[in-house]
């Protein structure tokens, strides 16, 4: 009988493995969502608001590299960088969503990283390029609460400082609220219902109406979307 052994870095590869396995079960967000997931109130109806997921499947939804799935009424991203683009284009539009982003690597390296972009026009590349919302409470220059590589907004930095007290409250592995506005080229930001950016694009970057795009962006980040909605404005 053949008998293999594994060398202590394979035993360490494979440890890691069955760690990084066990801890993508999704257990790790410290709240929920709250009320019921993907569904739309009397008065958001009449408002003109819109699921843009069913809480099923990603019927409307065209995958972009990554590892993307729907479980317990929660789009999940994982296993390495890929973007999940809406079937349908928007140019002014509010859109909102629950998000959690968290990583499971042992020990930690990167911490949760996700975003979601608007505008989204795809390169062909592992990135898109467009207006991204931010999600990483880590990174002070690009915050949650801010566009990526445009305005950090002022949910997390302010005059060029940390706000620590604020950074407990969207931490990783804790469900949080975005919601952006967008008119031609003025934007609007809110996280958890506060107002962190209102902010004009003087370079119009992107003035085309294009689709939303869901992020994963680390191997080891594991990403769950809830309750995406929006309201064309045009």
């Amino acid at each position: 009988m053949t008998r293999y052994f594994l060398t202590p870095l394979a035993l360490t590869a494979v440890l890691t493995m069955a760690c990084i396995s066990a801890q993508a079960q999704r257990s790790f967000p410290t709240n929920k969502p709250e009320g019921d997931l993907n569904v739309l109130t009397a008065d958001e109806k009449a408002d003109g608001w819109q699921l843009l997921f069913n809480g099923k499947n990603l019927d409307g939804w065209a995958p972009d590299q990554g590892d993307w799935s729907v479980e317990d009424g929660m789009i999940i991203g994982q296993h390495g960088t890929g973007h999940l683009f809406s079937d349908r284009v928007f140019k002014d539009v509010v859109a909102e969503w629950d998000v959690c982003a968290y990583d499971v690597a042992i020990p930690k390296k990167r911490f949760g990283n996700s975003g979601v972009f608007v505008r989204t026009v795809k390169t062909g590349g592992s990135f898109p390029k467009g207006y991204e919302i931010q999600f990483d409470p880590y990174d002070v220059n690009n915050p949650t609460g801010g566009i990526y590589g445009r305005n950090p907004g002022t949910l997390l930095v302010e005059n060029g400082k940390w706000k620590k007290d604020a950074f407990f409250e969207v931490h990783e592995g804790k469900w949080i609220h975005q919601k952006v506005e967008v008119r031609g080229n003025h934007f609007k930001l809110w996280v958890n219902g506060e107002l962190c950016m209102d902010w004009t694009d003087d370079d119009n970057a992107f003035p085309d109406a294009d689709p939303l795009a869901l992020q994963c962006h680390h191997p080891t980040d594991v990403v769950l979307f809830a309750n995406i909605k929006v309201k064309p404005l045009d």
